[in-house]
């Protein structure tokens, strides 16, 4: 549990908020405690975010490697492994918009579930900043997918029914630029589908620092159901649905995630073991613990167009 020290340290000034434009944070976690960066939490809306950062962000996801992604790389079992659930998800999103449309999802990885929606009658684009994936994505479902990001895509004002963007708003620089230009690329009442995880749950409560998703060191944002709630709402969007969402997994991904939480490498390589001589990465179940969220937005307004602060102070 966080401790008083850590919930109320002296409002220092900083780079403006991200969603509100506050100058003032207090620290959560100094650096190297819950993950490489400092953790921060600003004082006027409650939006956790990592400030300062160690590296370069999108630069982690620019990736240039040769090395090739195939059916057997982890990545990509582990992405093929959320398909129950995001099966789920397309059915809530087509009651929304059961005429279906032009869908675009921002962060398509592998593009298992891109191929999917397309087999339910979307016409589907994809945009991924690893090269690897795209390739990947490319050669296996041939899907028309751009490498790079919302800044380099220059989706049309308009264009697209539906914009799905699961588990990526938290690795971006600057969440709120990416929020104003879905809006844009939406047509009105257009849906769009936003996964991360959040920090109001009762996980978070209780592990603190050794929560899993804030130990990644890819993660620069922490959202809440009513930070996240209030960035869509003050960009156009109104919230039509929103869920605590759990995740079908292998036994080995959870024996990982287990040792992320340990934060001991020792403790880790023994999981990893364990896991490779009972061959846990066979079996699977469905765990919800209420540690992510899952918000569908219906775009009803023509939002606020003005430039983030992120993209003008340098938060991130």
């Amino acid at each position: 549990m966080l401790t008083k020290a850590r919930q109320t340290i002296d409002a220092v000034p900083v780079a403006k908020c991200n969603n509100c434009g506050s100058l003032e944070y207090g620290i959560v976690f100094e650096a190297g405690r819950a993950q490489v960066n400092q953790i921060v939490k600003c004082v006027n809306c409650g939006l956790m975010y990592a400030f300062p950062l160690k590296r370069s962000n999108l630069s982690e996801y620019l990736n240039n490697s040769p090395a090739t992604l195939t059916d057997q790389s982890d990545t990509v079992k582990h992405t093929a492994d959320k398909m129950p659930d995001y099966r789920r998800m397309a059915g809530r999103l087509e009651e929304f918009l059961p005429r279906k449309g032009v869908l675009c999802e921002i962060g398509i990885y592998s593009g298992v579930l891109l191929n999917y929606l397309r087999s339910r009658g979307w016409t589907v684009s994809g945009i991924e900043p690893d090269g690897r994936a795209v390739a990947y994505a490319r050669r296996v479902f041939g899907l028309d997918v751009h490498h790079g990001t919302l800044d380099t895509a220059s989706l049309n004002p308009e264009s697209i029914d539906a914009a799905i963007m699961l588990h990526v708003i938290e690795h971006l620089d600057d969440p709120a630029r990416a929020v104003v230009q879905v809006h844009r690329a939406l047509k009105t009442g257009g849906i769009f589908v936003v996964e991360t995880p959040t920090y109001d749950s009762w996980t978070f409560k209780i592990l603190g620092r050794r929560e899993r998703s804030l130990s990644c060191d890819g993660h620069i944002f922490f959202y809440t159901q009513e930070t996240l709630s209030a960035l869509l709402q003050q960009h156009g969007f109104e919230i039509v649905k929103t869920q605590l969402v759990g995740r079908t997994m292998s036994l080995a991904r959870l024996l990982f995630n287990v040792g992320v939480m340990a934060k001991n490498s020792k403790v880790q390589d023994r999981l990893a073991a364990l896991a490779i001589r009972l061959d846990l990465e066979k079996y699977y179940i469905y765990l919800n613990v209420k540690d992510m969220v899952r918000m569908y937005a219906r775009k009803v307004s023509p939002g606020n167009e003005r430039q983030s602060y992120a993209a003008t102070s340098g938060v991130g």
